[in-house]
């Protein structure tokens, strides 16, 4: 295993189930808002005890990591506000003398 991906062995999510991170599975019963609000929070949570959390959302933050399930602590929306928010800092430090 590469040292860049080596901070997978530190997670605090290291054996915990996926569908804590990304729902239910193709063919499993589908969950209602509030059992995914209640989930997205119980994953979150583990996040933030975790000591790899930048690094994980550093590697799902790339174009080709997954774009979905919570990551790094923040869900799918809160990982594209971020982009968007990084990628107009990005364009102001550029523009700036």
């Amino acid at each position: 295993m590469s040292a860049r991906r080596g901070w997978r062995n530190s997670a605090a999510c290291r054996g915990q189930d996926l569908v804590l991170f990304f729902g239910p599975g193709e063919g499993e019963p589908r969950e209602t808002p509030k059992q995914k609000e209640a989930r997205t929070e119980q994953a979150k949570q583990l996040c933030r005890t975790c000591t790899v959390q930048v690094e994980c959302l550093a590697f799902h933050l790339q174009a080709s990591a997954a774009q979905y399930g919570v990551a790094g602590g923040l869900d799918e929306d809160e990982r594209r506000a971020y982009r968007r928010r990084q990628q107009r800092k990005a364009a102001r430090e550029r523009r700036t003398p």
